[in-house]
């Protein structure tokens, strides 16, 4: 019997806590389409209001003011799920006691991030009444639900996104996320007496129904499932599974509408079909706060493990990672490259149809491409046709380039030099190349002649995707990476005339190697305004506060407006703060130009949502702004509602 151990485990875990759905999706050859992840308005509240941000939503008629990052909520947690199969009477039982920590680490109208760590005192687990695990396989068990993770929630208070730390295994994962999904209050504006909402948990996406309770305690009942979580997303719920829950969750929320009190009570039946046992979770769970306080480092808690998190919906499977190639086989589904162009050639005359049928187009012979590669050899040749559109030629070229195979990037690279082809053609074959994932020497080796060509148009783009293809090379071939910017480097100081300068400043941009910068900095100290405007423009991408600098200095120190309003251009691809935003003040309260101001203010209405001094430069500007035009549009970013707009962190490459 104990060797059964390892399967018991590994059969309970994948049907309840890391997904059930994964396994129903492997019986079923033939599945439905996903759903939306998005949370649904067909199940809306009975009075709505303007939605608040507050952890938890707000109390019952008072509106509530934003979390306050850095604050720590300290929570008492007992947790006991039981997993049992049709006709056995042990199965798999879990008990966990101890501290449930969830800090507020960052706030946005929209989004409120949070850490939340787990501290154990007792964590048993036991398998078929065999009892407790081996120690040395406790001890590891221990360790990783002691392990910090991140989640994100939505304005309403529904848990979007969590982040986890990378090897943390599947079963723990499904442990803390099933706490987190249940200690969900989601309400958008002011709870009602009774409200719906559709939200998400470790299994899938269901409706939710709330009632007031008493005071600031709410119940909420789990009505019915509608999707279920799978390695392809959330797929509908139809004749199989058969998912059946019952039992109620008890919120008590503080004044301020955090969780002060949570108790569950639940039991989802599960039929997952023919062939798979019939399976029965059964969950208590209670939460309790016990302190609130300060906790400095929270600011930095995410920032500092960023690139160790692995990122995933509530609302997934956590199994095994599924095939990589399954994605591209349900987008081609059983479609032939004939089939694609067919659907190139016959493309829509309105402009919102013709987009999406070619954007699915691309997608379609992406997938062919990456399935086939073989394939694009065909495309070179299908290009000449007299009846394919440039819409259709340049969603064949973008294919090739997204698919970024061998096969993919030598068409691409025989498509440049073809001069059967049109010149606009060739250029975008030439964009397409330098945008590639996946550089190969071959593909860099053609941009470089290309770099050299008579034509100007072809050697123009051929620069500027030398540096894209410098920027996607890095991550194969650093060493490649690093010769291809010193060789940008070297023809920028060989270059006869100012404009061969200002474009490979450019391409340098497009890099966005740390180690041009010297090479940019020299530029701005060059006598051609052309020339100083191309390194304002190439400083968008360039990392770190040394570029920010350069970017400030010129932007109050340069005497021509078109060398100015570059470095506004270029601020709007960077964090504004801590050193742009004060120098861009100075520069709308002091400048000459009118253009430089109009596009400061503009560069503010973008980002107010997300930079709080921006709004305040805003409101200077629609009060004091001497001319006319300029203080209306400010007027009009005050006045206007927002929705933040994130930052970007990648700035779209110059073509």
């Amino acid at each position: 019997m104990r060797r059964q151990r390892p399967l018991v485990i590994a059969l309970a875990a994948t049907l309840v806590l890391v997904g059930l759905g994964g396994v129903w999706w492997k019986k079923n050859a033939e599945r439905p389409s996903p759903v939306s992840s998005t949370p649904s308005d067909s199940h809306s509240q009975t009075s709505r209001s303007p939605p608040p941000t507050g952890a938890a939503g707000s109390t019952r008629g008072e509106s509530r003011s934003l979390p306050t990052p850095g604050t720590l909520h300290r929570h008492a947690l007992n947790l006991s799920t039981t997993v049992l199969f049709e006709q056995q009477t042990t199965g798999m039982h879990f008990t966990l006691q101890g501290e449930w920590d969830v800090g507020v680490v960052s706030v946005k109208s929209d989004a409120v991030l949070l850490r939340i760590q787990l501290r154990p005192s007792t964590f048993t687990v036991d398998v078929e009444g065999q009892g407790p695990l081996a120690p040395e396989a406790h001890q590891a068990m221990m360790v990783a639900v002691a392990l910090p993770f991140f989640v994100t929630r939505d304005a309403r208070g529904a848990v979007t996104l969590t982040h986890f730390e990378r090897g943390v295994d599947e079963l723990t994962r499904g442990l803390l996320r099933s706490v987190v999904a249940f200690s969900q209050f989601v309400v958008d504006g002011v709870p009602a007496e009774r409200w719906s909402t559709e939200e998400q948990d470790t299994s899938g996406q269901y409706v939710a129904r709330y009632e007031h309770a008493e005071a600031r305690r709410y119940r909420k009942h789990k009505e019915v499932y509608t999707a279920v979580a799978t390695p392809e997303g959330l797929q509908p719920l139809k004749d199989s599974p058969r998912m059946s829950v019952s039992g109620a969750i008890t919120f008590e929320l503080t004044e301020d509408a955090w969780l002060q009190q949570l108790q569950v009570r639940e039991q989802l039946k599960v039929d997952p079909g023919e062939g798979l046992p019939r399976v029965k979770n059964l969950t208590e769970l209670t939460l309790r706060l016990l302190e609130r306080r300060f906790e400095p480092t929270l600011a930095d808690a995410f920032a500092a493990r960023a690139a160790f998190l692995n990122t995933s919906m509530l609302a997934s499977f956590q199994g095994p990672a599924p095939d990589p190639l399954a994605h591209h086989r349900q987008v081609l589904g059983s479609r032939k490259l004939e089939d694609i162009l067919a659907d190139l050639r016959a493309l829509p005359v309105d402009e919102k149809a013709r987009d999406e049928a070619r954007t699915r187009a691309l997608e379609q012979l992406r997938a062919l491409l990456t399935l086939r590669p073989e394939e694009a050899a065909r495309i070179p040749a299908l290009l000449r046709a007299k009846d394919l559109s440039p819409q259709a030629a340049s969603a064949m070229l973008g294919a090739l380039s997204a698919a970024s195979t061998p096969e993919s990037l030598r068409a691409l690279a025989s498509v440049t030099g073809d001069t059967a082809l049109t010149t606009d053609v060739r250029m975008d074959a030439v964009s397409a190349l330098g945008m590639a994932e996946s550089p190969l020497r071959e593909g860099v080796d053609t941009l470089r002649q290309l770099a050299r060509s008579e034509d100007a148009r072809l050697r123009g783009t051929a620069t500027l995707a030398m540096g894209n293809a410098a920027l996607h090379l890095n991550g194969a071939d650093a060493r490649g990476a690093e010769a291809l910017v010193q060789e940008l480097e070297n023809d920028y100081r060989a270059a006869k005339d100012a404009e061969a300068r200002a474009l490979l400043l450019r391409s340098l941009g497009n890099t966005r190697a740390p180690a041009a910068l010297d090479t940019i900095a020299d530029a701005l100290r060059s006598d051609s305004v052309r020339v100083r405007e191309a390194a304002m423009v190439a400083l968008r991408g360039i990392p770190g506060p040394d570029a920010d600098r350069l970017l400030a200095e010129r932007l109050v120190n340069d005497a021509v407006a078109e060398v100015r309003r570059g470095a506004v251009f270029a601020c709007g691809f960077r964090p504004l703060e801590p050193l742009l935003l004060p120098v861009l003040g100075q520069a709308l309260r002091e400048d000459a130009s009118d253009g430089v101001r109009s596009d400061i203010v503009h560069l503010l209405g973008q980002h107010r949502g997300t930079t709080p001094g921006a709004l305040a430069l805003l409101r200077w500007a629609s009060q004091n702004e001497r001319h006319p035009e300029i203080r209306r549009m400010a007027i009009t970013y005050v006045e206007t509602p927002t929705t933040p707009t994130p930052q970007p962190s990648s700035p779209r490459p110059i073509r």
